[in-house]
């Protein structure tokens, strides 16, 4: 992908914008995330700094109404956004929405906006800019989100149910539904208020509602990274995203939006890696599309690489904590805890308390079976950012080893809640549900996972696994024929990741035989005894026996010669079933 010498311009002025827009409305994470990309350009010695004039770039509203209001309300709106930026909230808000009657301000009565009916009259916004009610009414949100917070109480405590929720939902909704009925006042939109509305209905659970709205705002202001992300948010699947990709218009933006979708729905593939690398050709120092690339590959269990690109922007910005909990579970996943010790102490050298660097303090104290210390550092990481699904996750899984079930069920619930493409949290579910009479919750929760990630051998594994305890055998047939299909897909570059995907492939094998030495399907489940077999030379099977995977397939391989060896005892041999039942509860 190549720009031309206006288009490269053009990109550059749009993205200076964007940092100011964002900023004046206080949206720091899309500033951040512009301002990089911005800074992610080419040093172009041939684009000309002085064709675009600092007054262009810094006069963002080009509205001649919006010009006048906002020239008008100038010391209002910056006592808001001072008061925004100190984290005062709640004050912020009442800069615009007061508590009295004054022709100046939306009225604001006990926190709940002065409705009636529903409604209120459309003459209270004629003095208010968009920018300026947009701060006020994300000042009220962010109030909203801070005191339910502090309802909720402690992390799985008694309180934190969804019981609990944002108290001014429903004003806002009430107040920007009256805004966006006022036809008589000949007010463009701008895309900010629409942002704002599609945020208030996903917090609402009108999910369908907030995807339109959504919609609406990047089609008027394409540059709100945090538009894009609220929509990514709602996607439920590749054909949910089709639909919605149908609806947008071409641009950089949807193009980006594409490739960070596709990879948050696992759908891992060459073709993405080379749609990441044209990007990368327009912005060749993101580390945010680096960062993309780097998590296809982790998705892909391809965690020596994955590994790499992390530590490369690692490299290049040490002080940047962004993605720092994919590359723990990355080095937790490799064993590599070393290097978990030294990411580790870097990021709490820089920022302690930030959810990241918890995230990773809790994967290290993991990594050592230190299961309580991880469960606080994990509880840290949701007290700083309740919304943080992959702490949620992984406090499942401490929560799993230390064999509590309850809380285990309750934090992987809470990750799916807020993240529903969280496939490890699909897969902890299944776990925790693989009892004999719960298995039906298992199948339920590993077809999820599945669904989410069809390539994955190990899921159609653990699924046939399920279905042959459930005595389901012609389904569990087939699923561990699929799943021994894909054993050869994302098979990593590491010296054991080709060995531990023969290992699934064989611990398959012998599930299959299994599953037809259980319907009598004698000749069948010898067939699949020797392809277990066949599968390894007798090299491969020495090497590290404290890998308890390959102590497993060891012991299947050298006891699944006797199955063969007595093939010609008969048809109603019941030496089979016995060697099958003896491997299976070894």
């Amino acid at each position: 992908m190549s720009l031309s010498k206006t288009n490269s311009l053009e990109l550059q002025f749009s993205l200076r914008q964007a940092v100011i827009n964002c900023s004046e409305r206080c949206q720091y994470q899309s500033a951040k995330w512009a301002a990089e990309l911005l800074d992610a350009l080419p040093d172009d010695d041939e684009l000309d700094p002085e064709v675009t004039s600092l007054t262009e770039v810094f006069n963002t509203q080009t509205d001649p109404v919006e010009m006048r209001l906002e020239r008008n309300e100038l010391p209002k709106y910056l006592m808001a956004k001072a008061l925004l930026d100190c984290r005062e909230a709640r004050r912020c808000a009442a800069v615009y929405l007061s508590t009295d009657s004054s022709e100046h301000a939306i009225p604001l009565q006990n926190n709940v906006l002065n409705v009636s009916h529903g409604k209120l009259c459309g003459s209270v916004f004629r003095k208010t800019s968009q920018k300026g009610l947009f701060l006020a009414s994300y000042a009220l949100l962010l109030t909203g989100e801070k005191e339910k917070t502090e309802e909720l109480g402690p992390i799985l405590g008694p309180s934190d149910t969804g019981a609990v929720v944002n108290k001014q939902i429903v004003p806002l909704r009430r107040m920007l539904e009256t805004w966006f009925d006022q036809e008589a006042e000949n007010r463009r939109s701008q895309g900010w208020l629409e942002y704002l509305y599609g945020i208030v209905l996903a917090k609402d659970r009108s999910n369908d509602l907030a995807i339109d709205w959504l919609l609406k705002s990047i089609l008027l202001y394409p540059w709100n990274w945090g538009a894009w992300l609220e929509l990514s948010g709602l996607i439920r699947d590749v054909h949910h995203l089709n639909q919605i990709q149908s609806k947008l218009q071409p641009h950089v933006m949807a193009f980006i939006f594409s490739v960070h979708c596709r990879q948050e729905l696992h759908q891992s593939s060459p073709a993405l890696l080379s749609e990441i690398s044209q990007l990368q050709s327009v912005f060749p120092r993101s580390l945010f599309l680096k960062s993309q690339q780097a998590l296809v590959f982790y998705r892909m269990k391809d965690f020596h690489t994955a590994n790499t690109l992390f530590s490369e922007m690692l490299f290049s910005d040490p002080f940047r904590l962004d993605f720092l909990d994919d590359h723990s579970s990355a080095l937790h996943n490799l064993g590599s805890y070393y290097h978990l010790a030294f990411v580790t102490h870097l990021a709490s050298s820089i920022s302690r308390y930030r959810p990241e660097t918890q995230v990773a303090l809790g994967s290290y104290y993991s990594a050592f079976s230190r299961h309580s210390d991880a469960i606080q550092a994990f509880r840290m990481a949701l007290n700083l950012d309740r919304n943080f699904a992959a702490a949620w996750t992984l406090l499942g899984d401490e929560y799993y080893k230390v064999e509590n079930t309850h809380s285990a069920i309750e934090a992987y619930r809470r990750a799916v809640e807020g993240n529903n493409k969280d496939y490890h949290a699909y897969v902890g579910l299944g776990f925790v549900y693989e009892k004999p009479e719960k298995r039906s919750y298992a199948l339920h929760y590993y077809k999820s996972a599945a669904a989410l990630s069809p390539a994955d051998a190990e899921v159609w594994g653990k699924m046939g696994l399920c279905l042959v305890g459930m005595k389901r055998y012609p389904q569990a047939i087939e699923v561990l024929k699929r799943g021994i299909s894909r054993s050869d897909y994302w098979v990593g570059n590491g010296p054991d990741d080709e060995f531990h995907a023969k290992c699934r492939r064989v611990d398959m094998l012998f599930q299959l035989a299994r599953a037809y030495e259980k319907m009598e399907n004698r000749e069948e489940a010898i067939k699949y005894m020797r392809i277990c077999r066949e599968e390894y030379t007798g090299k491969e099977s020495h090497g590290n026996m404290d890998d308890p995977l390959r102590v497993k397939v060891s012991l299947l391989l050298g006891l699944s010669i006797r199955p063969i060896q007595v093939a010609t005892d008969g048809p109603t041999s019941p030496t089979v079933s016995v060697i099958l039942t003896a491997l299976t509860e070894s």
